[in-house]
């Protein structure tokens, strides 16, 4: 099988997860990447991606810091895998959009739309593919729930909810997800719910919504149960608090172009824990958007409530991608779902390129589930209902003004 040559940009937390995708990938009939080199400005956080990159595929890629470099040494490098701290991606995406290179980038594709923007606008002058890593929707549940909806299971979908709460007061993984000019938490993780959204009922019409700032000191947690080499290095470093500048909790409504409504309720400060996905339709109601690892549920009119087995045995029609299927033959997600629905994302950008094929999540789909969340701080700072359109154009952008001067944005 013919093979994409792969750089991976950024070799902190995240780019060490993606080396665990591409082992998922490599096992498999389907492997179409070769991973040849690894980059980082902190040649340490290079050099720990790439002995891990040999423990897990078995060859040891080459070591850089610079972005350019790379691209000039190594022979035949076609794509990039860009996952780097989020208030960059525009900057690096855009550089090696320029270097020729096609590009993978990992949620959220940028943290402002008008630097997403500036991706798309990249893309399409030197022709190359642009993927923006949102992997929710890849998992077995969404593409489940996504068939349902399609073939009207429910009836048509007139109202939602997307409730995801987890009060605490501690640093949310790393501390500059907490900062505003680095994007926030809300943004961070609302870019996975917006894109769920938009998946499963189409395009926000309009939003109103509200923000709030609940923790504004953030603290360091006495201990993580994470595996990865670098994020337990990064804890034992991380200082006791940290200082909160992005908000940390959102209340909306959105109106989708088909008229339904979702209520979204976001936050990852303050008290309570609370979780509830519904999509309520005139023939039934499915109690999950789909999500990483989940299950869906169906109940049609007053019959029992079906669980996620169960409805694969009604279901027509429904099937997965030859990848997909491959690691999750039961129709259902199973061990390690993070890595396989990181694989399935390098797999797809590598398909677009050998067979120009479509990118499902591209550049325009990327900027749009920014926009979507940005529109909840739009309007909570206009003070009124904000069409998408306004905030996709750049029309209203008030909130947003800030994060663009700090970084340089014009």
């Amino acid at each position: 099988m013919d093979k994409v040559r792969i750089g991976l940009v950024g070799c902190g937390g995240m780019g060490t997860r993606h080396l665990y995708g591409l082992q998922e990938l490599a096992q498999t009939p389907f492997n179409n990447v070769e991973l040849c080199a690894v980059c980082d400005i902190r040649r340490e956080n290079a050099e720990l991606a790439a002995k891990e990159a040999e423990r897990l595929l078995g060859t040891r890629p080459e070591i850089f810091t610079d972005l350019e470099k790379m691209v000039q040494t190594i022979p035949d490098l076609t794509a990039v895998d860009v996952v780097t701290d989020p208030s960059v991606h525009h900057q690096v995406v855009c550089q090696a959009l320029d270097l020729g290179m096609h590009v993978m980038v990992e949620k959220p594709m940028a943290i402002t739309v008008r630097a997403c923007h500036k991706m798309i606008e990249a893309a399409k002058r030197n022709n190359r593919k642009l993927s923006v890593a949102e992997n929710y929707r890849r998992d077995a549940s969404a593409r489940l729930v996504n068939h349902l909806l399609k073939t009207g299971a429910i009836g048509v979908p007139y109202m939602a909810l997307f409730h995801s709460l987890s009060g605490n007061n501690t640093i949310f993984i790393t501390p500059w997800r907490h900062l505003k000019d680095k994007g926030g938490p809300i943004i961070d993780m609302g870019v996975h719910f917006t894109d769920l959204i938009r998946y499963q009922l189409g395009n926000i019409e309009e939003v109103y919504g509200d923000i709030r700032l609940i923790e504004p000191v953030r603290k360091k947690q006495e201990s993580i149960g994470d595996n990865y080499t670098f994020y337990q290095e990064r804890f034992k470093a991380m200082a006791s608090e940290v200082p909160a500048t992005a908000e940390d909790n959102s209340i909306a409504l959105f109106k989708m172009e088909s008229g339904a409504t979702v209520s979204w309720i976001v936050g990852l400060g303050g008290y309570g824990n609370y979780g509830g996905q519904m999509i309520l339709g005139t023939k039934g109601v499915l109690k999950s958007f789909g999500t990483r690892g989940g299950r869906a549920t169906m109940q049609l009119g007053n019959q029992a409530e079906m669980e996620h087995q169960e409805i694969l045995t009604v279901v027509d029609g429904f099937y997965l991608e030859p990848l997909a299927e491959h690691f999750f033959p039961n129709q259902i997600a199973t061990d390690n779902v993070d890595w396989k629905i990181i694989a399935l994302e390098y797999y797809e950008l590598a398909e677009a390129i050998l067979n120009d094929r479509q990118i499902e999540v591209d550049g325009v789909e990327g900027m749009k589930d920014v926009a979507a969340v940005y529109a909840i701080f739009e309007s909570a700072n206009a003070g009124r209902t904000v069409k998408m359109q306004e905030v996709e154009n750049c029309q209203v952008y008030d909130y947003q003004k800030e994060i663009d001067e700090i970084l340089g944005i014009s």
